[in-house]
């Protein structure tokens, strides 16, 4: 067009046309590396991260069938080195997702305890849960505020922190509550699942 007005001339259609692919395949071209390079750094932030030396990190999360209130949870205690140190599952009764994952906090500072595990890092995708303990302005729910209460009795005491992290960095614990609840397992504890070593290695990749 810019030819035809300017140099008079009139350019040839498959010229035009040759040139207006050419410009499609550098934009898509484009595109796909943004694409590619925003998935990259989104899978290096949301993995695992191991804690520092000394200190246990303990990921939990739910499983949650919700047409029957039937709800499992997975734990797992992982130390600087990212091997299990302790893990527990088990499945409970509960109303809400919110519920089973303050009930699995719970659990998860009991075995804290039992271990004696003088510091960890509680670490979970719930931000309502989270948020109970990092931000005092923050009103907890009614539903699990008892439960929340004898957790920050506890750590009173003790060298416990709790942080938040999207589930894409917590997948052991999900996988642990989903092998859980399709397996009808009350409760359960010991030797890990041999399905399980290869996602706790892939943590460490």
């Amino acid at each position: 067009m810019n030819r035809c007005v300017f140099n008079d001339k009139n350019p040839r259609p498959e010229v035009v046309i040759e040139q207006a692919r050419g410009a499609n395949v550098e934009y898509l071209q484009a595109v796909c590396d943004k694409v590619q390079r925003v998935s990259t750094i989104r899978s290096r932030v949301e993995r695992w991260s191991p804690p520092p030396p000394s200190v246990f990190k303990i990921n939990w999360d739910e499983a949650f069938k919700s047409s029957c209130s039937l709800a499992a949870f997975g734990i797992i205690a992982r130390d600087s080195g990212g091997s299990a140190h302790d893990w527990r599952c088990g499945r409970v009764i509960v109303s809400s997702t919110l519920m089973i994952e303050a009930w699995a906090l719970r659990i998860a500072c009991c075995m804290a305890k039992e271990q004696s595990i003088p510091e960890a890092i509680f670490e979970s995708d719930c931000k309502t849960l989270i948020d109970c303990f990092n931000k005092p302005k923050v009103k907890c729910p009614w539903e699990i505020a008892t439960v929340v209460a004898d957790i920050e009795g506890w750590a009173k005491s003790r060298n416990w922190s709790f942080s938040w992290r999207s589930r894409a960095s917590d997948k052991v614990a999900h996988w642990i509550a989903s092998w859980c609840i399709d397996r009808k397992i009350l409760f359960h504890t010991g030797c890990i699942p041999p399905e399980l070593h290869s996602i706790l290695y892939s943590d460490l990749l």
